[in-house]
């Protein structure tokens, strides 16, 4: 398990290499720790200048947690287990997020969930012209985790929502749009950039250097198909109330346009998952504390994965694969508002 991680410290530069490459780097609790602890140590670790991210393998950063590890110990009633690895995995992302010294993130193909989660709280984050950003939970019978409503609560509410509810994945345009990204850099650039990077660590003004590479490196994006799209049907997503949101979608989902095709996928997903991300959204708009969020983050975490719907979900997607949930309940009109409410602690 310890190979699943790799560390080393080459010219003040800290380098975390996810090594995980056949999962696509997906998060053990293992790997978790040891991300922490690596951490907790060159935070005081006067030599250390920098954090660099990166994962290893071709088919990208982090798919996210390990959701099949998660469902196994859920399905075995080892619930406390479930709850220790969020509530580790949560405490990681603050650190990210409040880290004194400079990170950087390095991300390439799939960044995924939980991959956004360590992406995405980095003080710089650096991705690929075709990597690859969703947070699919809702497929799962889970919700947005990782603490990435607090970066989701910058952005206009109606493509947020979109994102969130969909679990589209979007490529480097949307993700810079969206604030999961900071700049993309071609493909081609990745082992040069990251060269550049490392030999920055002894630098007087270790910021204005990784800004300066930043700036030298970074292409133009292209447009933000995704993000242009949600702004065209923002009026679906006006909505305080889920429900109502699913209206507008179902009036839509037999047009032949771009909209049918995104209601399509929503009212495909987790009712209950989506009603969350609703009301977790506009709680994160009114206090986007990043601790604040994970905090919360937290409490629906085990709420939500104690539920039928994160099992049957899984079992949906990755285990039989049929793509053909029944979640409970399967109406957005049926689900216990007051359960969320209680969850997020409002």
């Amino acid at each position: 398990m310890q190979n699943e991680v790799g560390t080393i410290v080459e010219n003040g530069v800290a380098i975390i290499t996810l090594k995980r490459g056949k999962a696509i780097n997906a998060l053990t609790p293992e790997m978790i720790e040891k991300i922490s602890k690596s951490l907790k140590e060159w935070d005081e670790d006067p030599l250390v200048k920098m954090i660099l991210f990166e994962g290893e393998g071709a088919r990208g950063f982090c798919a996210g947690g390990d959701v099949r590890w998660t469902r196994e110990k859920v399905l075995a009633g080892e619930t406390g287990l479930v709850g220790k690895f969020f509530e580790a995995e949560y405490k990681m992302n603050l650190m990210i997020a409040t880290y004194d010294k400079p990170i950087i993130a390095l991300t390439h193909g799939v960044v995924m969930g939980g991959g956004i989660g360590l992406a995405g709280h980095a003080r710089y984050k650096i991705t690929t012209k075709t990597a690859r950003f969703a947070m699919p939970e809702a497929a799962i019978g889970l919700f947005c985790d990782v603490g990435v409503r607090s970066i989701l609560a910058a952005i206009p509410r109606h493509q947020a929502l979109m994102f969130m509810l969909s679990g589209s994945i979007v490529t480097a345009p949307d993700a810079i749009a969206l604030g999961l990204a900071d700049i993309c850099i071609r493909d081609e650039n990745f082992s040069q950039v990251r060269s550049k990077l490392v030999a920055v660590g002894g630098a007087a003004n270790i910021d204005r250097a990784i800004k300066e590479i930043m700036q030298l490196n970074a292409i133009d994006p292209g447009m933000a198909v995704f993000c242009d799209l949600a702004d065209r049907f923002a009026f679906v997503f006006e909505s305080e109330d889920c429900e109502e949101i699913y209206t507008h979608l179902a009036q839509h989902v037999l047009d032949e346009t771009k909209l049918a095709q995104i209601a399509s996928i929503i009212l495909g997903r987790c009712p209950t998952s989506n009603v969350v991300h609703v009301m977790g959204l506009d709680a994160a708009i009114k206090q986007p504390c990043i601790a604040s969020v994970l905090q919360t983050d937290l409490s629906l975490a085990r709420f939500m994965g104690a539920r039928g719907d994160f099992i049957e979900g899984v079992r949906a997607v990755l285990v039989d694969k049929d793509q053909k949930p029944n979640w409970q309940p399967n109406d957005v009109a049926l689900v216990d508002r007051q359960e969320i409410l209680d969850a997020i602690n409002i």
